[in-house]
């Protein structure tokens, strides 16, 4: 059982959630542990696990989201 349990992630392809325990690519992949991408089980779709421009939007819009509600 891993110590930090991780949140279920919905795939961007097919929209299905999964948790991406060991969800690696591919073995053969040049990165190798260093590799950031998860695969998605149902539809093999290959995306990064975090994209620092979404995350960085996403936190913009939930501070003005935020501010707009202390108004």
């Amino acid at each position: 059982m891993p110590l930090h349990p991780q949140k279920a992630i919905k795939c961007p392809l097919c929209g299905k959630e999964f948790t991406p325990d060991s969800q690696g690519c591919s073995g053969s992949c040049p990165l190798g542990a260093h590799c950031n991408l998860v695969c998605c089980p149902h539809c093999h779709y290959g995306f990064p696990r975090d994209s620092r421009t979404v995350n960085f939007l996403k936190k913009i819009w939930k501070k003005r989201k935020d501010d707009g509600l202390q108004s």
